[in-house]
């Protein structure tokens, strides 16, 4: 390949990606839709609108009469600037484990005479860059308060977290490169999605953790408590607090940090690159090899129809890697309820009215997510579709996968509960499993026929059933946690979650019209 011909292979791959990077952003301000780009938008401009006015009723109070950066204001910054790199970083790893693994256009550049290593680097690029925009579009409301309030130094917020943006999509294929090397190819790709759900959960986590065990609450704010922070933080000197001053404005920090993330990114996309061939064809040989027949002396188990359905839907839950990472990160958040309880075992044995509102939550954003990947996300329509069995069998077999999942997960939690409260241990089990009969009901109200694939967009695809879940969730917790209390107010919660419902099932969509 002659010397021009490279530059002209990395701008055309990076117009396609830029290409490709705009349509999926049109697709998902307009909710995967046909629908009007405009009216999203403006819809979208509302909403930034009002983000603002909340900066400003949070940030006025300290920014106006001039911030002091003591240890609360910088601690306060460090976290924000952490938690912006771990939920980049978990992105980033999935993001690179998909570029590695994404059959669509890989054999045809591949097997093309343009440089496979050019159109790697175009990817991770455009990868920072949308990594930074979505996180700026988040914190730009708090950032230009503060600007208007404090003055231009607060603009080093954007640089600060544009360096956050580059150091963790470079570490993010650093880690996926070395994930190949060390569990290799058939592995990589369940390995990372479990790491990513990890490292996106662990530092929120770890920061309600803590506030259990030094505060006996589940707030993470009363971490920022001056009394606590002047004896288990450094002092406001400290080179700990250098990202937050930074986001301050220092110039000398911010200059080191966008330098270093500068140079760091380029190590880790210039790695990737040079491995890129390699690993894609790992990789392709990984989802291209089937597996052979193995003979088993074991003898051949039958299955009644309802229970060979209820197994192949739970083999296929078991073995999606991305349902695996995101249902894990549902049960991490349940790890903070958990301490809670272990702190609280045998002194309070109210304790199920702090733990269960969040144990439920959890449940039922779960038992949505696996109800719409059994009941509308089926690969195989029309082999089952001909199968000799019920319509009503093929759902209820749908059903009670997701409900043995739930309960399985339920158990545990529920036995430790009950060594403090029996009577909070079966209202929160109740509360769990009504959340997850409401998630299950909302789905298949508004089912409608998509692949498995697409279970990243399905909170998207219908915005009616997505707060008619999150809206039952919301209703079995509050309901649950007034219950275990003993207050008589829980008829109310009880009264909005027979609303939602029949709401729900009042605008269901009909003939296969998706809502």
């Amino acid at each position: 390949m002659s010397a021009r011909a490279a530059p002209s292979a990395l701008m055309r791959f990076s117009r396609h990606e830029v290409r490709l990077a705009w349509r999926d952003w049109s697709w998902m301000f307009s909710g995967w839709r046909n629908t009007s780009l405009r009216r999203a938008l403006i819809g979208m401009g509302l909403f930034y609108a009002v983000m603002h006015l909340v900066a400003y009723a949070v940030l006025s109070p300290y920014v106006t009469t001039g911030l002091v950066l003591d240890q609360t204001a910088l601690a306060m910054l460090s976290v924000t600037v952490l938690l912006s790199f771990t939920m980049m970083l978990s992105q980033a790893m999935e993001s690179v484990t998909r570029v590695f693994y994404a059959r669509d256009d890989l054999d045809l550049i591949l097997s093309s005479p343009a440089p496979s290593s050019d159109l790697f680097l175009v990817r991770i690029v455009i990868m920072a860059l949308t990594s930074w925009v979505m996180s700026a579009l988040v914190i730009s409301p708090f950032v230009n308060v503060a600007v208007g309030l404090g003055g231009a130094r607060w603009l080093a917020g954007y640089l600060v977290l544009f360096a956050v943006s580059l150091t963790a999509t470079g570490l993010g294929v650093l880690v996926t490169l070395a994930l190949f090397r060390m569990v290799g190819a058939q592995r990589t790709r369940l390995t990372a999605q479990i790491l990513a759900a990890v490292v996106g959960a662990a530092f929120l986590i770890g920061l309600q953790v803590v506030a259990i065990l030094f505060f006996g609450s589940m707030s993470r704010f009363t971490l920022f408590d001056p009394a606590f922070l002047a004896s288990h933080a450094p002092a406001a000197g400290s080179p700990w607090w250098f990202p937050a001053h930074a986001v301050a404005g220092a110039a000398l920090p911010v200059l080191l940090l966008v330098a270093g993330s500068v140079v760091f990114f380029a190590a880790g996309a210039w790695c990737g690159a040079v491995q890129f061939r390699r690993i894609v064809i790992l990789a392709l040989g990984v989802t291209e090899k089937t597996p052979r027949a193995k003979a088993s002396a074991r003898a051949f188990r039958a299955y009644s129809p309802l229970g060979a359905l209820v197994h192949k839907e739970l083999k296929l839950i078991i073995r999606d890697p991305w349902l695996v990472s995101q249902t894990l990160m549902q049960v991490l958040y349940l790890i903070p309820p958990a301490v809670m309880l272990w702190v609280s075992f045998g002194q309070n044995t109210e304790i199920s009215v702090i733990i269960a509102p969040v144990i439920v939550m959890a449940v039922g954003q779960l038992s949505g997510g696996l109800a719409w990947l059994t009941i509308s996300g089926e690969d195989a329509p029309d082999l089952i579709a001909t199968a000799p069995i019920s319509a009503f069998t093929r759902l209820w077999a749908k059903v009670l996968s997701v409900l043995t999942l739930i309960a399985a997960l339920m158990l545990p939690i529920t036995l430790g509960l009950a060594l403090v409260s029996l009577w909070g241990a079966v209202v929160t089990f109740t509360g769990a499993m009504c959340a997850a009969a409401s998630a299950i009901l909302v789905q298949l109200w508004f089912r409608a026929q998509a692949k498995r694939t697409t279970f990243r967009r399905r909170q998207v695809a219908s915005k009616a059933s997505t707060f008619a879940e999150a809206a039952a969730s919301i209703a079995c917790a509050g309901a649950t946690a007034l219950i275990a209390a003993g207050s008589p107010l829980a008829l109310l919660p009880l009264v909005l979650l027979m609303i939602v419902l029949g709401v729900s099932w009042s605008i269901r969509p009909r003939r296969g019209v998706v809502a």
